[in-house]
């Protein structure tokens, strides 16, 4: 089972090769595409804080959204905010912290017992426990 980061999300689009790959895999493999709620945020805000003066700014918004679609999105829960503040102090104890965002997907990563995919090895390598797949 694998959440996908945000990162992932944006080379799929851009159509990194890497990215492609191991949607390929999943695709073949029939497995679980998940990705984390707090993922749609940044995905979206995104979209919204580069497009939004454009003409195509709609039509940007609602391809995002399809985009989005095709993922099992995950909420952020009472069990994944406990886990994430977890982390948060951890990290924070040891002045090691990364940023919110990923502290939640990596929580919700850890509550489903699935690897994280991400090319942001340097901040998720710091979260105990937490499996990497990197492309």
């Amino acid at each position: 089972m694998t959440l996908y980061d945000t990162s992932f999300i944006i080379d799929l689009i851009n159509s990194d090769e890497g990215a492609k790959e191991l949607a390929n895999k999943a695709d073949e493999e029939e497995s679980v595409v998940a990705i984390s709620a707090i993922s749609v945020h940044e995905y979206l805000f995104g979209i919204r804080y580069r497009f939004h003066k454009t003409a195509n700014f709609n039509e940007k918004l609602k391809a995002a959204i399809q985009e989005l679609e095709q993922f099992d999105i995950l909420p952020l829960d009472h069990e994944i905010a406990q886990i994430s503040a977890e982390i948060h102090a951890v990290l924070a104890r040891q002045g090691r912290q990364i940023g919110i965002n990923d502290t939640y997907i990596a929580a919700t990563a850890l509550r489903y017992g699935f690897k994280l995919v991400t090319r942001n090895r340097e901040h998720f390598n710091r979260i105990r426990d937490l499996e990497i797949v990197d492309y």
